[in-house]
């Protein structure tokens, strides 16, 4: 991860925003060009457009952890980060279902996705790189594997929307999140060698 898994939502020239855009589009033309067997037109389409309308706002917010390095409180940063994920998807997810009933559909739009950098290796990269930010700044333990915490994180926030979607009951978003970020354990944590002193907790 960090600086050999780049994500790809890089920003352009004419700003993050219209760079994810332009990736959907892509992918949207792709896909629909032409269909494949078996899919719904209308569910792939009205898909796409929820991804051209939703990612980029989702995606400023994952980007956007990497100017929270040393501000602010760790577990809050986190917390916004993981509010966003389970926001779009549960915005999302139903219009996805619809399209994966057929399996050349999920062949199909796993090779769009890939071939136009698009998918939750990009939310994982700008958790896992703020959280090297803060580890390289003392904030959170030494010993925190920063890439399994980003995947828990989104992982968790996925599939707490699924389920939500899936039961139309669990734990409301807030008290899931909050939940989760304090199972990370990203605090300092004992000195191992038994000297008995622990190294100061972090501000954030």
């Amino acid at each position: 991860m960090g600086t050999d898994d780049r994500s790809a939502w890089s920003p352009s020239a004419s700003g993050h925003g219209d760079a994810v855009r332009h990736q959907v589009l892509g992918a949207a033309a792709d896909i629909l060009r032409p269909a494949p067997p078996g899919s719904d037109p209308s569910a792939v389409t009205l898909y796409l457009a929820l991804l051209q309308d939703r990612l980029p706002v989702f995606a400023r917010v994952m980007k956007d952890l990497g100017a929270r390095v040393g501000r602010g409180e760790v577990a809050e940063n986190l917390f916004a980060a993981g509010q966003a994920t389970i926001g779009f998807y549960r915005e999302i997810l139903a219009a996805k279902v619809s399209i994966l009933a057929s399996s050349d559909q999920i062949v199909r739009l796993r090779q769009v996705f890939q071939s136009h950098g698009l998918g939750p290796q990009a939310a994982y990269a700008e958790v896992a790189n703020y959280l090297e930010g803060e580890r390289g700044l003392g904030r959170i333990a030494a010993d925190v594997d920063c890439v399994a915490a980003a995947r828990l994180l989104i992982g968790a926030c996925f599939n707490h929307a699924f389920m939500k979607m899936l039961l139309g009951d669990g734990p409301e978003d807030e008290a899931f999140v909050a939940q989760m970020v304090g199972g990370l354990r990203l605090g300092h944590r004992p000195d191992p060698a038994g000297s008995g002193e622990a190294p100061p907790e972090p501000t954030g």
